[in-house]
């Protein structure tokens, strides 16, 4: 392979660069903690089991199936253009710097909302294991500590990641082998005659509309993946090695979000009872292993979020450290963002930077970190879709010593499909879904507006700078 994305641009000698120091297993160990499949089960499957019943099981099939299609359009990205910025870097150099400035925007405004949303749900699941405890100290207490990991060297990052990744795919292993323990129905049955709890409190016939509702947020509960993207110049051989990464964290993502509800759809021995929860997990094992059981699960949980955002602030920090590289900003912002740790290789003045973004979002209700994160599927599978369809027409993605994703362009088409359907979910959705799309939309305008009137301006235009990769690294 050559030293240099064909249709790179070598950036600027005097760029900083962060140590590529990580192998393929460590990016896999940040991107599945990103990825946190105990938070999405007790999150999103949470809410799908409440809405459709053990029409979850169904569902969750169905998100596999989407998790596959995000993962295959993000690796052919994320294998020709793996760098920190992540989405917008590929989407910016195959579809032109308005696209790209349009993804970075989006994927801008919704890093500190995210993680301020990671940190307060930690502090409400204290909260049930100790009620005394002051949610706020526990907020600022969880995003401190969890800067303290990521401003490590990022392979002590991966180590201290790994291990509570470990615990945390134990505890999803677990939740599957209690409830294969005494499953109460088969597999064909729930999928042929799906039940919910009705208003009467009675099991009856899931709606349609409630199974469509229940569908979009299964496939965002199992999607994932990208995330490896913005740790691509710190690992080895990345043009070789991203795509596969990519994928398999989304595979296993999906299945070890999906499994678990299904197997709680087969297996829960009272369904109302679980069904009036308003934590159905906690309520099945706590009905089938007892009480303790289900306090060392939501213990479990606890662990999982402080993880994924350990994990949430390290890709932030990276996003805006590439934010900085490409002189997004005025120069004294851009010279701090985009400075490197001489020891530990971190991007650490972009891991505060983020971090005081988070913490000034968790000030705001959670509610509304939720509309502003809610929309962010719909972009950014819909310009990375169009990116991969158009760039391999242009030969640039799938080339020689990049992953290519098979039978093109079924992927990337379907990848349109779906952010068109997501899209009309959303506007469906009055409480967080359309004023999501709504905001997200406003900031992309704003932030092309930066672009048109500011950046295209500047000597030479802007277009996001692709890195070259050092002979040892790419060959």
């Amino acid at each position: 392979m050559s030293a240099q994305h064909p249709s790179a641009a070598a950036a600027s000698s005097g760029t900083q660069q962060l140590h590529r120091t990580l192998s393929s297993f460590g990016v896999l160990m940040l991107t599945l903690s990103c990825l946190s499949p105990v938070v999405s089960i007790y999150g999103l499957g949470s809410d799908v089991l409440l809405r459709a019943g053990t029409g979850a099981a169904s569902m969750f099939i169905v998100g596999i199936g989407v998790a596959l299609v995000w993962a295959i359009v993000y690796a052919e990205l994320g294998s020709a253009y793996p760098y920190a910025g992540g989405d917008y870097v590929g989407v910016g150099s195959i579809l032109g710097p308005w696209a790209g400035f349009a993804s970075l925007t989006v994927w801008a405004v919704t890093q500190g909302p995210s993680i301020a949303f990671l940190a307060r749900t930690i502090a409400s699941y204290v909260s049930e294991v100790l009620p005394a405890a002051s949610p706020l100290m526990v907020t600022y207490g969880a995003l401190a500590a969890a800067v303290a990991v990521a401003l490590l060297a990022v392979r002590t990052s991966a180590f201290v990641t790994g291990i509570f990744l470990g615990i945390e795919m134990l505890a999803v292993f677990a939740l599957i082998a209690v409830g294969l323990w005494h499953p109460t129905r088969s597999l064909s049955e729930v999928l042929a005659h799906p039940l919910t709890l009705g208003a009467a409190g009675t099991l009856v016939p899931v709606a349609m509309g409630a199974m469509a509702l229940a569908g979009v947020s299964a496939a965002y509960a199992t999607t994932g993946g990208n995330q490896a993207i913005a740790f691509g110049e710190e690992l080895a051989q990345p043009h070789r090695h991203m795509g596969r990464v990519i994928l398999i964290a989304g595979l296993i993502g999906a299945f070890a979000t999906a499994v678990p509800v299904i197997v709680v759809a087969i297996s829960a021995p009272d369904l109302p009872f679980m069904l009036r929860s308003p934590a159905p997990f906690s309520a099945f094992v706590a009905s089938v292993a007892g009480p303790a059981a289900g306090q060392l699960l939501s213990a479990g949980v606890i662990l999982a979020l402080f993880n994924a955002l350990i994990a949430l602030i390290m890709f932030a920090a990276r996003l805006f450290f590439s934010f900085g590289r490409d002189e997004i900003f005025n120069r004294a912002v851009n010279v701090t963002l985009a400075r490197v740790h001489h020891s530990s290789g971190a991007p650490r003045a972009a891991t505060w930077f983020v971090s005081m973004i988070g913490a000034a979002c968790c000030l705001l209700n959670t509610h509304v970190l939720v509309v502003f994160i809610s929309g962010l599927t719909v972009y950014s599978l819909g310009l990375v879709s169009y990116a991969v369809l158009i760039g391999r027409a242009r030969q640039l993605t799938g080339q020689p010593g990049c992953w290519r994703s098979m039978l093109f362009p079924l992927a990337p088409v379907l990848g349109l499909m779906l952010a068109v359907a997501f899209g009309i979910a959303d506007l469906v959705d009055a409480d967080a879904g359309r004023p999501s799309l709504l905001i997200l939309g406003a900031m992309i305008a704003a932030g092309l507006l930066w672009h048109h009137l500011v950046l295209r301006r500047r000597p030479g235009g802007w277009a996001p700078k692709v890195m070259s990769i050092p002979p040892a690294a790419a060959e």
